[in-house]
């Protein structure tokens, strides 16, 4: 017996993606087949059940709904899987035949977005670790935030200085070249569970040109003289590599990955493994936890932004005094500024994480919900900026400068989007009421179908003065207006005969076949006018990444030494004097 079309176009998806579960999408779910569907029904306690696909026996399935999908993927990735979606590229259509279906995205322990499973205080990130003799490079993104670092290393412990870098990053995800994987084959650090297993990455993506041309079109530049891997031949093949991996795996422009970062070794204090964990640095040696901890001492930042740069300026103190000062002078002066300062933190808490919202928007994940916290957040921004108006410290300055106005973004947010959208977009509602007249007569159309019907039918009574005329309704004319044969004489020119009664006859106008189209097309119409609308509120915030981006990094930064000056005038610090 020969497999059924949709059964071979699943088995073809499968032999490209062997190592992933492929969640098939089909009609309002997403189902898994044979040896996928076994272990995928054991590992979510799911119902296994069967389809004919052509074979004598039934293929094993198991299946979600398609709503419901992020939490059921986020669970597979804790567990260790990989997962391709397989979506439906188009409308199915009756006699259409096999509805077109291709793989859309690979999610992975580095490449997940759900928020459900994202710590907002901690960074996601994806790790590509390339050995060559006597050095290491690792490049580390992540791509709820566009963040995208490189660093090397070199000597004998070169693996053991990338091991505690990627141990400091917390990375979920590792990928590697084969000399690395060859030379991290019994690490300690993995066998403990505290890194994540090595995957093997093909050895053509670490080569140079092909790096060097990723990182160029990722860049939209010509060389990379601009760039601080200039000159880095090890640094530009790994973050090459995680470029390529990540286009492969996301299928979409990574747009909110807009440049790259080089960590110099020297600009640091270097904290191994073994000082994190006796200093207590971010958990406590008893608990494990953060409470107790440094990290716990000083977090009180007001964002996930400034938590996670929090985070990061723990494990990466300054090792340079000019560095220090900078930020010093700008904690300085909130110090100071009490009532500025608690002003600032009241602003700063109505700030939701522009920083993932916007690698939202590059993933194309974006919702109305997330539109509206993003309004909510950049409309915060004069008032912030207003506050810093006086400071004369470089960093506030420096800050102060970064914190554009997008108003029109947020205006045009609470102008188009429903401030109670529903949790689900299919069903429409999410574009408010008063934003598009097309859209509104669509559903008043669908909302009042009867009441428009009955208007019209009243004002033929009245214009023709037939008392008898009906407006009815049948599966095979659609909409008819029918008068009977004694009224037969008062029929307008204008109306069109479609059928003959023993009593009546029954006629259509061109005004009746516009609100039938309307009443029978509304629905449909009203859905891809409301996607179109959201479309365009998209395209304007994906536009915007750039300036979104330089907006939350600037928050960051501020609620970080807002956060500083709060510790210390509760705990009654005093500045340091540096000393080099």
């Amino acid at each position: 017996m020969a497999l059924s079309q949709m059964m071979q176009h699943y088995l073809s998806v499968k032999d490209k993606y062997k190592d992933c579960i492929i969640f098939y999408r089909l009609g309002d779910f997403y189902e898994m087949f044979f040896d996928d569907a076994k272990k995928v029904s054991k590992l979510l306690d799911l119902t296994l059940t069967g389809r004919d696909c052509g074979l004598s026996e039934r293929a094993p399935m198991c299946g979600v709904p398609f709503h419901a999908a992020d939490g059921y993927i986020a669970k597979l990735v804790s567990m260790g899987e990989k997962v391709a979606v397989c979506e439906q590229l188009e409308e199915a259509c009756a006699g259409k035949g096999i509805v077109a279906r291709d793989v859309i995205k690979v999610v992975t322990a580095g490449t997940i977005t759900d928020d459900g499973q994202l710590d907002e205080k901690q960074s996601n990130y994806v790790c590509c670790a390339m050995k060559n003799g006597e050095a290491v490079a690792l490049a580390w993104a992540d791509i709820t935030t566009g963040e995208f670092v490189s660093s090397e290393f070199s000597g004998t412990d070169c693996v053991k200085q990338a091991m505690t870098q990627m141990v400091k990053l917390g990375v979920k995800e590792i990928i590697c070249n084969d000399e690395m994987l060859f030379s991290c084959k019994n690490a300690a650090e993995v066998e403990r569970g505290i890194l994540p297993h090595f995957s093997n990455y093909p050895a053509w993506a670490f080569g140079y040109a092909a790096a060097e041309r990723v990182v160029l079109e990722q860049f939209n530049a010509k060389s990379l003289q601009a760039f601080p891997i200039n000159g880095k031949p090890n640094a530009v093949g790994a973050s090459g590599a995680l470029l390529q991996y990540l286009k492969e795996t996301q299928m979409h422009a990574l747009k909110n990955i807009d440049g790259i970062k080089y960590l110099k070794n020297d600009t640091f204090m270097q904290l191994d493994e073994t000082a994190i964990k006796n200093l207590e640095l971010i958990k406590t040696l008893g608990s494990g936890k953060k409470y107790g901890s440094l990290l716990w001492l000083m977090d009180k930042t007001s964002t996930a932004m400034g938590a996670r740069l929090l985070n990061n300026s723990i494990l990466y103190p300054f090792a340079d005094a000019d560095a220090i000062n900078y930020r010093l002078d700008g904690v300085e002066e909130l110090f100071n500024a009490t009532v500025i300062r608690l002003g600032l933190v009241d602003l700063l808490k109505g700030v939701k994480d522009i920083e993932r919202l916007t690698g939202k928007i590059s993933n194309n994940l974006v919702s109305p919900k997330d539109c509206l916290a993003l309004a909510q957040s950049i409309s915060a921004i004069p008032n912030i900026k207003f506050r810093l108006a006086g400071f004369k410290s470089k960093i506030i300055c420096d800050i102060t400068e970064k914190l554009y106005d997008l108003s029109a973004v947020s205006e045009l947010i609470e102008r188009a989007i429903n401030p109670e959208p529903p949790a689900q977009m299919k069903d429409g509602g999410y574009i408010k009421r008063g934003y598009s007249a097309q859209l509104d007569e669509l559903r008043e159309v669908r909302n009042n179908a009867n009441k428009l019907v009955l208007e019209m039918e009243s004002r033929e009574r009245d214009s023709t003065g037939i008392r008898t005329l009906k407006i009815g309704f049948n599966r095979v004319f659609g909409y008819f207006i029918e008068v009977s044969k004694s009224f037969k004489d008062k029929v307008p020119l204008n109306y069109q005969r479609r059928q003959t009664l023993a009593n009546a006859e029954r006629y259509t106008t061109e005004e009746l076949k516009e609100l039938e189209n309307k009443i029978l097309g509304s629905d449909e119409l009203a859905l891809k006018l409301e996607a179109q609308l959201f479309d365009y509120i998209k395209s304007v915030l994906s536009e915007n990444i750039n300036k979104l981006k330089i907006i939350s990094s600037a928050v960051a930064l501020l609620d970080l030494i807002v956060c500083f000056a709060e510790i210390s005038k509760t705990n009654k610090y005093v500045r340091p004097t540096m000393v080099e």
